[in-house]
């Protein structure tokens, strides 16, 4: 069979969208000798706006039939046409092209049927409008609030797409204080429940960006809500033990919250390291507010974080295992398996010697790395950073003996030679 080759055009690609759209219309209705059924007006309606080149208004006559096209056409048809669709938003004149594009994402996210293949239609749109930041981050927040109340695999995906994005977002649309906070509680808001650590950082690194911006209203029902999620997240975690977030003030405010008051006491026990107090705050209502996280899990989380508070207390130096013994409050010959699942993890280095009973710390995560720690570490680089100027110092005054010095003019004086 000879191949052929036709000629095609974006505006026959937009004419078959409404040829396709038009024939779903028109299933199961009595076929009549008037021309004008509402399929035949939709298709007359789109082919005229083509022709006129009136994309925004072609845009928003086919976004009223987004639910009709994820209802009735298989997967790889409708992702053909909403992608046509969406590359129609890029032949929209730039002082309309928000409005054409907040109109297809309004539309793409009414409904929660064939959710992952709208939030990729979502996420294509956001790509097509590259050169207009205030429709590209409007386009952003309507798919986390979509991504945020659909499906684990929904979440993920978005999650997998925006991760690590957001401050370049804020510095490159200029991003003012407000919808920064917007910006970072919206994507936080879509991470919320992750299991994996990449994600779950990130929720809390947003979360802590958000309320610390200038303004924030530490009682909003939105940044409350941010920060007990955050909290939530990071005592169902078995992969992250660290969390900044307490002293600030919208979280810090959870302590009084009728809610979230026995979730923050208890967060505020493991971070900590206290066990015995973990314990107690293992509370029925804790824990349903935290997730439905188990009271094992919870002293898991304590043990391991006392252990690793009590090496970054010890910096570069050694801990008596029958301190840790006494912090993580477990018998003498379960201590040395804690340490060995802390290396397993990564989260600690060290070399324990049975013999002397001591555990020798290289490097360790920090539960929480705060004002203090950053005072510490400033101190720690304010001596290094002395040591090395005394030290260079110290060599500039040194003086070869005459012979080396000799020697070398020598060696340079006969390269010389040999060259020329």
């Amino acid at each position: 069979m000879p191949l052929q080759l036709v000629e095609t055009s974006d505006e026959d690609s937009f004419v078959s969208v409404a040829q396709h759209v038009a024939e779903l219309l028109n299933e199961g209705q009595t076929r009549t000798a008037l021309a004008d059924t509402p399929a035949t007006l939709f298709l007359n309606d789109c082919v005229n706006l083509i022709q006129e080149e009136r994309y925004a208004e072609y845009i928003a006559r086919v976004s009223t039939q987004v639910n009709l096209i994820y209802a009735k056409m298989p997967e790889k048809e409708a992702e053909c046409c909403i992608s046509i669709v969406v590359h129609a938003v890029g032949r929209v004149q730039e002082d309309r092209q928000q409005a054409a594009a907040t109109t297809l994402a309004t539309a793409l996210c009414q409904s929660d049927e064939r959710a992952e293949e709208r939030l990729t239609a979502l996420l294509s749109l956001y790509g097509i409008i590259s050169s207009q930041p205030s429709a590209q981050l409007a386009v952003l927040l309507a798919a986390a609030a979509f991504a945020a109340r659909n499906s684990a695999k929904c979440r993920a995906t978005f999650s997998a797409a925006v991760r690590g994005k957001a401050q370049r977002w804020v510095t490159q649309w200029k991003l003012g204080p407000a919808e920064s906070r917007q910006l970072f509680l919206a994507l936080a808001a879509a991470m919320r429940g992750a299991t994996d650590r990449p994600t779950t950082r990130e929720h809390l690194a947003l979360v802590g960006q958000a309320l610390s911006l200038p303004g924030t209203p530490d009682k909003a029902p939105e940044v409350v809500e941010a920060a007990a999620g955050a909290l939530a997240d990071y005592l169902r975690s078995a992969a992250v033990y660290t969390l900044d977030l307490l002293p600030l003030p919208a979280v810090a405010g959870l302590k009084d919250h009728p809610k979230y008051g026995a979730l923050h006491k208890l967060v505020a026990a493991v971070l900590a390291g206290d066990v015995a107090g973990a314990r107690d705050a293992s509370t029925p209502a804790a824990l349903e507010v935290a997730g439905g996280v188990s009271p094992e899990a919870v002293l898991s989380k304590a043990r391991m974080t006392a252990l690793l508070a009590a090496c970054a207390r010890a910096g570069h130096g050694e801990v008596q295992l029958a301190e840790l013994r006494t912090a993580l409050d477990v018998p003498e010959d379960q201590v040395q398996p804690w340490i060995v699942r802390a290396i397993g993890a990564k989260l600690l280095e060290g070399r324990v010697d049975s013999v002397r009973g001591t555990l020798s710390v290289a490097r360790s995560t920090h539960p929480c790395f705060g004002q203090q720690q950053w005072t510490k570490l400033a101190s720690q680089l304010a001596a290094l950073k002395e040591t090395v100027a005394a030290a260079a110092a110290a060599m500039s005054q040194i003086r070869p003996p005459p012979h080396v010095v000799a020697k070398g003019l020598a060696a340079a004086a006969a390269a010389a030679v040999s060259r020329a």
